[in-house]
């Protein structure tokens, strides 16, 4: 307990019998889950999403961390590390509190865990490299061999491309993907557009761009990932997620981190932004309300 907090309550004690509710209320510190921090999830490796590089953190996820600890008044421990495909069990064991990583909700993880969003919508598109561009069509990657990574929903919608014309390499992670595309050993990475237009933001030297107008699959709707049994807390964060998504804030943080989809996408942010319907439809369920 820190010097303030010491103070405000030695004072509220002296005034506890005339106001006994506002001292109860002064003396209170923040809380989410029961607690004053909280541990936080987030990938590493997403260049424009959620990238640490140099003890920098930076993305659209990172920004909106540091909104959630500012709004919720409470402290964040220093942001644990995670996978695609470690998320939902370092949840589920109580190895961090919450998931801020490209999460999409899914109807099948939504029995696992909770989420608060959406607060990003995308889909699945297509990253080619200097030697792809003759890439514009679905029909142009027969006979090619395209990367992913596991433990991504990403995985599940190639399986439609693996045929005997098309070669789905699934890797342990985004960077081994991102290695076989700068040496050749693949002709596209598919994943989330908004992971693909922050790699080819930082990869501009190496040629790498997002195929415009290829996508697969339904729209992949980014949540925040929390165990169950904190439906309060999860409507509490579902609140700030739709003050947040509505505000110039979230504009200017995705033009800020991801600079290439308002120069690739006209009219980008009516389909990126979420609706306050799809919101409420997706958070603190155990299934999706249309």
């Amino acid at each position: 307990m820190n010097t303030k907090t010491l103070r405000r309550r030695a004072g509220c004690l002296l005034l506890a019998a005339l106001t006994p509710v506002a001292c109860a209320a002064e003396t209170s510190d923040p809380e989410f889950f029961g607690k004053s921090s909280i541990s936080i999830g987030m990938q590493n490796d997403l260049p424009g999403v959620s990238l640490l590089q140099s003890y920098t953190r930076s993305g659209t996820d990172y920004l909106l961390e540091q909104m959630i600890e500012k709004k919720l008044r409470i402290k964040a421990v220093v942001p644990t590390e995670v996978s695609a495909f470690d998320r939902i069990p370092k949840l589920l064991e109580g190895r961090v509190d919450l998931v801020v990583g490209s999460f999409s909700i899914t109807a099948v993880r939504m029995k696992q865990i909770d989420f608060v969003g959406p607060y990003l919508t995308t889909y699945q598109g297509f990253m080619v490299g200097r030697e792809g561009a003759d890439i514009k069509a679905m029909a142009d990657l027969d006979g090619k061999r395209v990367c992913t990574w596991e433990g991504t929903t990403s995985e599940t919608a190639l399986e439609q491309l693996r045929t005997a014309r098309v070669d789905v390499l699934v890797e342990a992670d985004a960077v081994a993907c991102e290695e076989d595309l700068k040496a050749g050993r693949v002709a596209a990475i598919s994943t989330d557009q908004t992971i693909l237009y922050g790699f080819a933001n930082l990869n501009g030297a190496a040629g790498f761009r997002v195929v415009p107008g290829l996508t697969i699959g339904a729209p992949q709707h980014y949540g925040i990932g929390l165990p169950k049994g904190h439906r309060a807390d999860c409507r509490r964060l579902t609140a700030i997620v739709k003050e947040y998504v509505e505000s110039s804030d979230w504009i200017n943080d995705v033009q800020r981190s991801l600079p290439q989809i308002p120069l690739q996408e006209p009219g980008w942010i009516s389909r990126y932004k979420p609706t306050s319907s799809s919101i409420d439809g997706r958070s603190c369920r155990d299934t999706a309300s249309t």
